[in-house]
């Protein structure tokens, strides 16, 4: 049994190079594999303090309350904006009693 959270998540992506159509990426992980996943499919180009610090920002704009953010509940905030889809994987699937 895993002592730690496993999530799958779904990255949605926008395409330029396809008409603006919405390209999801599938990955299952802990939370910081995925806010890792997160940050280089949405901002290749950003350390992961500056991605970060700008979908907080764009939270904000939002209205949604950015204090006191740790890893999973920026996760929990990119899903409540629509960006990514989080969903958690029950333990018991990894459990050996049958």
């Amino acid at each position: 049994m895993t002592n730690f959270p496993i999530y799958v998540v779904y990255v949605w992506k926008k395409d330029d190079s396809i008409d603006k159509l919405d390209l999801p990426i599938i990955a299952i992980g802990n939370p910081r594999e995925i806010l890792l996943l997160c940050q280089r499919i949405l901002a290749p180009k950003s350390t992961i303090t500056e991605f970060f610090q700008e979908y907080k920002s764009y939270a904000q704009k939002m209205g949604y309350d950015t204090h006191n953010l740790e890893l999973l509940s920026f996760l929990k905030l990119l899903s409540k904006m629509k960006i990514i889809e989080l969903y958690e994987v029950p333990k018991e699937i990894f459990s050996s009693d049958g």
